[in-house]
Formats: structure tokens, C-alpha cells, sequence
């Protein structure tokens, strides 16, 4: 599908101010991990010469895409704080027009313009553990309530969290308000009121007839602008929170709405108020489903496999990509029983020694899943 002429039109009329101000890196790294935007693409526009030059490309690789993209590049904005620009493209965001009705927009188009992550490309169905988030998520249609999820790392809890609201009846039955979705991990005061600011701003950015308000300037004010929001603006909306370490961060959310969180601490919801229900992720996959998860990451068939893959997911326990631990041997032993021989790669050196698309490929799955610097 083609980005639409409004969009399009928008990006050309202020791409200049576009092209003055914004940083590509940084709005790169959230387009990515939405997957509309690829890492030969990424690399192709940090080779320009300057920082407005890459700003060009960019914004010329996002006028040949589609309404996704458009909107990734929307909330990255709006995530690293460009609310001016981000302002200028919100009338042209693209199926989330208020003049639509809840009941016929599209689920994907909903998700997206709250952050929700994009289903990522190496993914494994676990219907079953989906089928109880979204049980306990049903919970939440009558009043408001805390899910959480919780697991050890690297079993896969923002991704079921995505997936489980990737459900159009669950969406227009209990969400109507929208579902936004905030990535949280470990932070300090001063960056948690970044995040909410970002928040606040983009829930007021869809109201109709709705002059924006400076973004607040104190955790207290922030929490205080985001329930008026949430239960006046947006009743019955679903606000997703990813990786939750801290209950003194989790505070800052209680605010009497639906909460959807992920977290390794199970008793983390104890310290706020209100309805809870919760889900333990398993600890880790069964052998063929870790197995699955190698093949998919290596571009191989399950068969094709070498015999040391069966012995890196008794290793990683079922987890194979849950730290860069495991994962680094994983993905290095199969691959260079593929390619017969070594190479290394250094982000730096952008790729060096890195030939083949294949072995491009074994580059890239290290470089993303893992903080390591050498890819057999």
C-alpha cells in the first residue's frame, strides 16, 4: 500500500523544517524496531556526509514507503521530543482521522498510532499463553485494572503483550479509547518525565478543537495532566507499559485507568492500587519452539540445523535468544557451520569483513540481539 496523497503531500510542505532540526540516528533506532525500516536502509542513509544530508535521504526513502512508516516516523518524533514537527504531520496522519469511527478503523492503524510495536520478523506463535492475556485483558471491559505479566528475561513478554492486543474484538469491546503503549525500562526521575511528556503530548495532539498545552515540567504535574487525559479524554483506553523495573516509576501511573504491564518482579503491582490479575510467562520454550526460534534467525530450515543446535537450547534452557550469553553461541556455531569461516564485526567498521548477503545477515542478527562484537 502507497503512503496517501495527504501524507505525502504533508511531508513535502514541511520538509524543510524537517530537514533543519531533526537528528535521523535517533529516529532511525524507533523505525526500526517498529520494522518499517530495514538495517541496509539505515546504513545507507548514516553513510551521507552530514547530519541534513541523512536527514534528506531519510525523508526521501520515507516518501517511496507506506502509511506505517509514515506514522513510525510520526512517533519517533514525538517519542524524542520533536513536538513542533511532530505537530506540523498530526493532521495528516494517515486513518486516524477523529471523523472515523472506532468500529470500522483498522486494528493495525490503531496500534500503530499508540506506539504499539509491529509484529517482529523473527516470531514464533504461542497461541495458548496470547489466549490468557487477552482472558485477563476482558477483565478490564467493566472497570479499570492492572494486568500484569511478568517472566524472566528473554521469554518473550513484550511480544505476547503485542500480540495479545493485536485482536480486533478485543480492541472495539474493551479499548475504544485507544491503546498506547510506553517502552519504560530502568530510568531516573528526569527521564521518566520525558516519557510521560511524550505521552501527554500525544494523546492531546488527537483531540479535536484542542489547543496544546505546555508539557509539564514536574513528575507530579505530568501524573496529574495524564489522568486527566486518560479519564476524561480517553475512558476506556488501554495504556501498555514495557518492562517495568521500579515501583516508585509504576506510582507515577496510578491513576485509576487500565494498565497492561510487563515486568521480571511479580509482586511489582502490590505498590498500586486497584483490580489486578496476572499471567506468568513460562520460564522457557519447549525444544522444538527454541529450535524454530534458531532457524528463523539464521534463515535455515529446522533440518537443516546443525547437531549443536539441540545443545544450545538444553544450554539456554528453551531460552535461546534471552541474553547475549546464549544466543551470541547460538547464532556463531550454526552460522559458521553454514559459512565455513570467520568473521568479525565491528559496528564502527560498519561490516568489516562482511561479504555475502548471507553472512550480512549473521552480522546484523548479532548486532541487534546481542551488545557482542564478533560473528563467526
Amino acid at each position: 500500500m502507497m503512503l496517501e496523497e495527504a501524507a505525502r503531500s504533508c511531508l513535502l510542505r514541511f520538509r524543510r523544517n524537517l530537514e533543519q532540526d531533526i537528528k535521523p540516528a535517533y529516529l532511525m533506532d524507533h523505525m526500526i524496531s517498529d520494522g518499517v525500516l530495514s538495517s541496509e536502509e539505515e546504513e545507507r542513509i548514516s553513510a551521507q556526509s552530514s547530519r541534513k544530508d541523512q536527514a534528506t535521504a531519510l525523508l526521501e526513502l520515507l516518501l517511496q514507503k507506506d502509511n506505517s512508516a509514515f506514522i513510525s516516523f510520526y512517533n519517533a518524533l514525538v517519542k524524542e521530543a520533536y513536538y513542533d514537527l511532530a505537530n506540523l504531520l498530526h493532521g495528516n496522519l494517515p486513518g486516524v482521522s477523529p471523523r472515523r469511527s472506532d468500529s470500522t478503523a483498522n486494528v493495525q492503524i490503531v496500534l500503530s498510532a499508540g506506539g504499539v510495536p509491529q509484529r517482529p520478523v523473527v516470531f514464533v506463535s504461542r497461541p495458548e499463553m496470547v489466549n490468557r492475556i487477552r482472558e485477563k485483558l476482558y477483565h478490564l471491559r467493566i472497570e479499570p485494572g492492572w494486568v500484569t505479566v511478568f517472566g524472566m528475561a528473554g521469554s518473550g513478554k513484550s511480544v505476547l503483550a503485542a500480540e495479545a492486543v493485536r485482536d480486533q474484538g478485543l480492541v472495539e469491546e474493551c479499548f475504544p479509547g485507544g491503546i498506547h503503549w510506553l517502552s519504560i525500562g530502568q530510568l531516573d526521575k528526569a527521564d521518566l518525565l520525558v516519557k510521560i511528556q511524550a505521552l501527554c503530548f500525544r494523546l492531546e495532539q488527537s483531540l479535536e478543537s484542542q489547543s496544546l498545552q505546555r508539557p509539564p515540567t514536574s513528575l507530579d504535574e505530568a501524573k496529574e495532566r495524564l489522568r486527566f487525559l486518560v479519564l476524561r479524554r480517553y475512558p476506556r483506553s488501554l495504556l501498555i507499559l514495557d518492562d517495568i523495573w521500579d515501583s516508585t516509576v509504576l506510582k507515577s501511573f496510578d491513576i485509576h485507568c487500565r494498565i497492561l504491564l510487563t515486568t521480571r518482579n511479580r509482586s511489582l503491582a502490590d505498590s498500586v492500587s486497584g483490580a489486578k490479575y496476572e499471567v506468568e510467562v513460562e520460564s522457557g520454550l519447549d525444544d522444538n519452539k527454541a529450535l524454530e526460534i534458531l532457524a528463523l534467525y539464521t534463515r535455515n530450515t529446522l533440518e537443516g540445523l546443525p547437531e549443536e543446535a539441540r545443545s544450545i537450547v538444553r544450554e539456554c534452557k528453551g531460552l535461546p535468544i534471552a541474553s547475549a550469553g546464549p544466543v551470541l553461541p547460538a547464532i556463531c556455531i550454526i552460522c559458521k557451520n553454514k559459512f565455513q569461516s570467520i568473521f568479525v564485526w565491528d559496528r564502527k567498521a560498519h561490516g568489516r569483513g562482511i561479504t555475502s548477503p548471507k553472512q550480512k545477515h549473521c552480522q546484523q542478527v548479532c548486532a541487534t540481539h546481542t551488545r557482542a562484537h564478533f560473528c563467526y
